[in-house]
């Protein structure tokens, strides 16, 4: 099943996914409304055959973008805010689907943030950092709770990722 999911100015097609909504959604008419306002929560839950993918979009990059805005997400960048911000997103996303039941694969947790790849360098790592075991051993454990943890850009996820393209919508539509 294809299936395309749209954040802001970004949409990603997702070309073998088996399900997936907008997880933030925050809307109590909508059927996959959270209701859950003090959790945080990433912006899109993909499922494929081998995996669940917790997806989180920032976008300061967009054209319709305050330069307020993204002077302060810079400043978040660099104090390290940034990673705190996604970690407890991650870890209250799946607390939320752990209470649902519905943690029965693998999860990756992958960042796309509209900036250029050398402002992300450490951020994974950053990341990684805060979320359990936050690096420790655990051998009392028989699960990890993620498989993979990545923050990328448009190209580098374009790259990595050329099943599941992203594309920038205004683009798109100043191109017809």
């Amino acid at each position: 099943m294809g299936l395309t999911l749209t954040e802001g100015d970004l949409s990603i097609e997702f070309t073998d996914a088996l399900n997936g909504f907008v997880f933030d959604q925050m809307d109590a008419n909508l059927p996959n409304y959270h209701g859950i306002g003090q959790m945080g929560r990433v912006d899109f839950i993909v499922e494929i055959e081998e995996a669940l993918i917790f997806i989180e979009i920032k976008d300061p990059s967009n054209p319709n973008a305050q330069t307020k805005g993204k002077e302060k997400f810079l400043k978040q960048l660099e104090k390290g805010e940034l990673a705190d911000t996604f970690a407890q997103k991650f870890i209250d996303s799946f607390i939320y689907r752990w209470a649902e039941n519905e943690v029965n694969k693998p999860i990756r947790y992958i960042c796309l943030v509209t900036l250029d790849q050398a402002l992300l360098i450490n951020l994974t790592d950053k990341i990684k950092e805060k979320l359990p075991p936050m690096g420790r051993e655990t051998p009392r454990w028989k699960r990890k709770f993620y498989e993979i943890c990545l923050v990328l850009n448009i190209e580098s996820w374009n790259q990595l990722f050329a099943q599941w393209p992203v594309k920038r919508i205004s683009s798109e539509l100043s191109d017809i």
